[in-house]
């Protein structure tokens, strides 16, 4: 029997005494378990098997965030099964949409997993439903804020706008907000409005040729007769030439939802997602964009923030990339290590996470993830936190020393351990005063620039009464 024909499911287990358990209860159940203790192993396995299911046992929130994603990367609509002490994961999933990724508090009893072994093609359904919705990656404030909005936007019709730098995801944002609604079995038609040119009739907005469009579709029908019940996604509206600008403005209405022309007979329900790199509001004050034309596209409005300004993402963004493209290229999956995550981290990434995706790619083609430093020249160049030492080194110069006086306590009593502490002290006060007005007073930017944990920042600022 092959493994299409099989009943399998993985296991992620790291206990021996665990994995034997859950082998156990599978096995009883009639499917045939295929036990792993580490992730990329179980990774490389995944297609070959074709499991029914997933399980994993206690990891890592990180981890198990990079697991859990790395299964959805591959494949979309295999239900995973966690088993773990961390509530948290209950959040990731829901935030992230994964309406088949299901979890169970350890310690967990035999019931519960054959319940959710009765619930497996149910589950199964539920990821049918949301196979060609992406996957958004980050775990930042802001990109949980946003993951939340697709979810709330799912449930209406209004016109989005998004906005953000050049590769940093706009497109794939568009796509998870059609993806995640009840327009998902429906067309997402991409457009990029730079291509329009300002000589086209307004009739045309309904039976224009598709052959300008990123797809291509067998016959040539109107724009809003090819997205009927789907979305039309107008990128880089900002560009888009003042004439066909109010081309636009007379199917929208007040509140940004396409309407009828007169001259048309047919209707269309077509949902419209728009976005830009560029100022809108700049551009509408020195008459480049319609004013008029901003308020109906505005009606929720999406600001992605750059890659540099979400640096917890980074990492998760890297291993997700790392992944993917070992799967597609037929590469084994390992760890990107921990020097290459700290240069990563530290990059500026002025290309966002398109850069980070290219980066990530070439490395794993070469099969040589030092390719990625020198890529970014910084072999050559000295990292953000190398330069803000260098500009703080006037804190420690010998000059201060020979006053010794003002590191004893007690002048009676002279003691290298107290200099060295005192001198410690006042010196790392002022370089975290330092990197803290560098950051703005962001705390998460300070602790990393300094190269010390969030908590052991909260902590010191505390202890050394830093306002």
């Amino acid at each position: 029997m092959s493994s299409a024909e099989q009943k399998n499911i993985i296991i992620l287990e790291k206990n021996p005494e665990h994995r034997d358990y859950l082998k156990s209860i599978i096995s009883k159940s009639g499917y045939i378990p295929f036990s792993f203790d580490k992730e990329t192993i179980c990774l490389d396995n995944l297609q070959s098997l074709n499991p029914h299911l997933v399980i994993s046992g206690p990891l890592s929130l990180e981890r198990t965030y990079r697991f859990i994603n790395a299964v959805k990367m591959k494949n979309r609509t295999l239900p995973v099964l966690i088993i773990s002490e961390k509530l948290e994961i209950q959040d990731f999933t829901e935030t992230n949409g994964f309406h088949d990724v299901m979890f169970l508090k350890r310690p967990v009893k035999s019931f519960e997993i054959n319940r959710a072994l009765s619930h497996l093609h149910r589950n199964s359904l539920k990821g049918k439903m949301f196979q060609d919705c992406p996957v958004i990656i980050g775990n930042s404030p802001e990109m949980v804020k946003i993951k939340k909005m697709i979810s709330e936007l799912s449930r209406s019709k209004e016109t989005v706008l998004i906005q953000g730098e050049t590769g940093t995801g706009k497109d794939l944002l568009a796509r998870a907000i059609h993806y995640r609604s009840d327009r998902r079995n429906h067309p997402f038609v991409k457009v990029n409005a730079a291509a329009f040119s300002k000589n086209i009739p307004e009739k045309e907005m309904f039976e224009y040729s598709t052959k300008t469009f990123e797809d291509t579709f067998q016959n040539e029908k109107g724009l809003f007769e090819i997205a009927n019940s789907g979305t039309i996604f107008f990128d880089e509206i900002g560009r888009w030439h003042p004439s066909f600008q109010g081309k636009l403005l007379q199917v929208l209405d007040g509140d940004g939802i396409p309407k009828l022309c007169s001259e048309i007979k047919n209707t269309f329900d077509v949902r419209i997602i728009a976005a830009t790199r560029s100022d809108l509001n700049a551009r509408v004050e020195t008459g480049e964009f319609r004013k008029d034309l901003f308020y109906r596209l505005n009606v929720i409005s999406i600001e992605i923030p750059p890659l540099r300004n979400r640096i917890q993402d980074i990492l998760l963004l890297a291993v997700f990339f790392n992944d993917r493209f070992c799967g597609e290229l037929n590469r084994s999956h390992y760890n990107i290590s921990r020097k290459i995550k700290k240069i990563l981290r530290r990059y500026s990434w002025p290309g966002n996470v398109r850069e980070l995706k290219k980066l990530v790619k070439a490395s794993v083609l070469l099969w040589d993830e030092e390719s990625m430093v020198n890529k970014l020249g910084l072999h050559s160049r000295k990292s953000e936190s190398s330069n803000f030492l260098d500009g703080s080194k006037d804190f420690y110069t010998f000059p201060e020393l020979p006053d010794i006086r003002k590191y004893l306590k007690d002048l009676n009593r002279i003691s290298l351990k107290d200099i060295q502490r005192e001198f410690t002290i006042r010196t790392e006060k002022k370089i975290m005063k330092q990197a803290l007005e560098k950051t703005s007073w962001n705390r998460k930017k300070a602790a990393i620039l300094l190269d010390i944990s969030y908590k052991s920042i909260l902590n010191k600022i505390k202890a050394y009464k830093l306002t």
